[in-house]
C-alpha cells in the first residue's frame, strides 16, 4: 500500500437496534416529552393563588428554560418561541407582546455588535493586541499578563466574546512557536486561562462588553415603570471594586496553579514581531473607525442617559458607514442575529412573568420561608446566579432569575437596582465549564486544558467571585449608599 493512501477504517455497531435507533432519535425523543408535558400541563388548573394566566406563563417559562438550559433547540429559537406562545395561549394580546422586540435594548446591542464588527474587520483590533503583547511580553510571565490585561480591557469596549476570538488565533501562534507540549506545559495552559479568565473578567466591568447588561436594564425599567434604573457610567462605577478583585485573584490563581516551566519568550516575540511589521503601518481606515469609536465611547459615558445608548449606537454606524469606513460584508460576519433574537423574546417573557404577577409568586415559593434578611436574600441570588450560568448562557441566566428577584425587592425592602446588580455581576462568572461561554469553549478547544483543570480552576475562581461581589456589596455599596 502506498504510503499516501488513506485508510479507511469500517467500524460496526453490535449494540442492540432498539438502543441504535433511541441514540440517533433521543434529541428528537427528548425534546417531544418535554412539549408534552408543557401541553398537559399548561391546559390543567393552576394553584388557587395564581391566576389563570399568571400560571400559563409560569408553565412557559419553566418550558422555556428547560429548553434554554438543555440546548435542545437553539436560545434564539427558544426565545422566539416565547413570543408566539403569548398570544396564542391567550396571555397576552399579539400586538403587545410583539411590540416587546423592538426594545432599545435590542438595538442598542445590534449596534455594539456592527461597532465591534467594524474594528475587527479592519484589523484595529488585531493591531492593537499584537501591538501589546509585543510591548509588554518581556517574558513569560509578562506574556501571560499582557494577554490577560489585553482581554480585560479589550472586553470592557467590545464584546468579550469578540476579544476571545481574535486572541485565540494569537495566542496559539505564540503557544507553537514556543513549542508547548499538548495538555502538559503550564505556561500554555496559564496563556489560554489568561485570554478567557481575561476577556470574561473584563466584560463585566462596562455595559460593553455584552449584551446581558442592556437586557437586565431594559427588564429594570420595564418592571419598576422606569422608576429605577443604572446608567452606563454607574454601572461601571458600583462593578469596578468587584473587577479589580476578581481581576488581582485570577492572576494569583494562574501564577498559582501554573507556574511557567520557561521564562524565554524570544521565539515567540519573534513571530509577533514579524507578524506587526507584515501590517504595514495604520491606513486611514483604521484611524477613521478608532475615531467614531473614541466619540461614542465619550457620548455613551457622559450622554448615554439623555441622549439614549441606542440612538448614539445607530448614529454612530450611520456615521461609519456615510463616511465609508464600513461596508456590510465586513460587519456582517460579527452581528450574532441569534443572540438579538434571543434577547428580544427573553424581554418579552420577563415583562409578560412581572405583569401577570407569576414572577412574584415563582419568588415567593424560592425564598420565602427560610430567607429572612436582603444581604442573605442578596448572597442567595448571587450564588443562583453562578450557578445557573455555569450550565447556560449568561443572558438566558437574566431572563429566568431577574424577573424573580425584581419581584421580591419590595418585601426586603431592597433598591431594585440592586438586585439587578446582583444577578448581572455573578452571571457572568462562566469559569467552570467550556458550555458556559464561547471564551472559556475557545481556552478549551485549544486541546492544551483538560476538563478536569477547567473544573477544578473555575470552581476557584468562582468562589472568589461570589467572595468578591459579597466584599463589594457589605463593604463599598453600603459605604457610597448603594444599599
Amino acid at each position: 500500500m502506498n504510503a499516501t493512501e488513506e485508510i479507511h477504517q469500517i467500524v460496526i455497531d453490535r449494540r442492540p437496534l432498539w438502543i441504535v435507533i433511541f441514540d440517533r432519535l433521543r434529541r428528537g425523543i427528548f425534546l417531544a416529552v418535554l412539549f408534552a408535558l408543557f401541553v398537559v400541563f399548561a391546559f390543567r388548573e393552576g394553584p388557587a393563588d395564581l391566576s389563570p394566566q399568571a400560571y400559563k406563563v409560569l408553565c412557559l417559562f419553566v418550558f422555556c428554560v428547560a429548553l434554554w438550559t438543555t440546548n435542545l433547540i437553539p436560545l434564539s429559537i427558544t426565545s422566539l418561541f416565547a413570543i408566539a406562545a403569548i398570544p396564542l395561549m391567550g396571555i397576552m394580546k399579539a400586538s403587545q407582546a410583539y411590540a416587546y422586540f423592538g426594545n432599545k435594548a435590542v438595538f442598542f446591542i445590534l449596534g455594539a455588535f456592527i461597532l465591534s464588527g467594524a474594528m475587527i474587520g479592519c484589523g484595529l483590533s488585531a493591531r492593537l493586541s499584537l501591538w501589546t503583547l509585543e510591548n509588554w511580553g518581556k517574558d513569560s510571565r509578562s506574556l501571560v499578563m499582557s494577554i490577560y490585561f489585553f482581554g480585560a480591557v479589550g472586553s470592557c469596549f467590545m464584546s468579550e466574546h469578540a476579544v476571545a476570538a481574535m486572541l485565540f488565533p494569537i495566542v496559539l501562534e505564540i503557544v507553537n512557536a514556543l513549542k508547548l507540549s499538548q495538555k502538559k506545559s503550564p505556561l500554555a495552559k496559564s496563556m489560554f486561562f489568561a485570554m478567557a479568565w481575561g476577556c470574561i473578567i473584563g466584560g463585566s466591568a462596562t455595559v460593553l462588553g455584552g449584551g446581558r447588561v442592556p437586557l437586565a436594564i431594559e427588564i429594570l425599567e420595564k418592571s419598576t415603570q422606569g422608576a429605577s434604573t443604572i446608567g452606563l457610567l454607574q454601572y461601571s462605577l458600583l462593578s469596578l471594586p468587584m473587577v479589580f478583585l476578581l481581576l488581582a485573584s485570577g492572576l494569583a490563581v494562574l501564577y498559582f496553579l501554573f507556574p511557567p516551566e520557561t521564562s524565554d519568550v524570544s521565539q515567540a516575540r519573534e513571530v509577533l514581531h514579524q507578524k506587526s511589521r507584515s501590517m504595514g503601518r495604520m491606513t486611514l481606515r483604521e484611524k477613521g473607525i478608532a475615531a467614531v469609536m473614541a466619540v461614542t465611547l465619550v457620548l455613551w459615558f457622559g450622554f448615554g442617559e439623555t441622549l439614549g445608548i441606542a440612538n448614539i449606537a445607530i448614529i454612530s454606524i450611520v456615521a461609519l458607514f456615510s463616511f465609508n469606513l464600513a461596508t456590510w460584508n465586513m460587519v456582517e460576519e460579527h452581528v450574532n442575529w441569534a443572540i438579538i433574537l434571543m434577547y428580544g423574546g427573553a424581554i418579552c417573557l420577563g415583562e409578560v412573568m412581572a405583569d401577570s404577577g407569576a414572577a412574584l409568586w415563582l419568588a415567593r415559593k424560592l425564598f420565602e420561608g427560610f430567607i429572612h434578611s436582603a444581604p442573605v436574600f442578596l448572597v442567595a441570588i448571587a450564588v443562583l446566579s453562578l450557578i445557573l450560568t455555569t450550565f447556560m448562557s449568561n443572558s438566558a441566566v437574566i431572563a429566568i432569575l431577574l424577573p424573580p428577584a425584581l419581584s421580591l425587592c419590595a418585601e426586603y425592602g431592597i433598591n431594585p437596582a440592586v438586585a439587578a446588580m446582583t444577578v448581572i455581576l455573578p452571571s457572568n462568572f462562566a469559569f467552570i465549564l467550556p458550555i458556559a461561554t464561547p471564551a472559556s469553549a475557545l481556552a478549551y478547544s485549544s486541546k492544551f486544558i483538560s476538563l478536569n483543570e477547567m473544573v477544578r480552576s473555575g470552581l476557584w475562581m468562582g468562589l472568589l467571585g461570589i467572595l468578591s461581589y459579597v466584599f463589594t456589596l457589605l463593604a463599598y455599596w453600603s459605604f457610597i449608599g448603594f444599599f
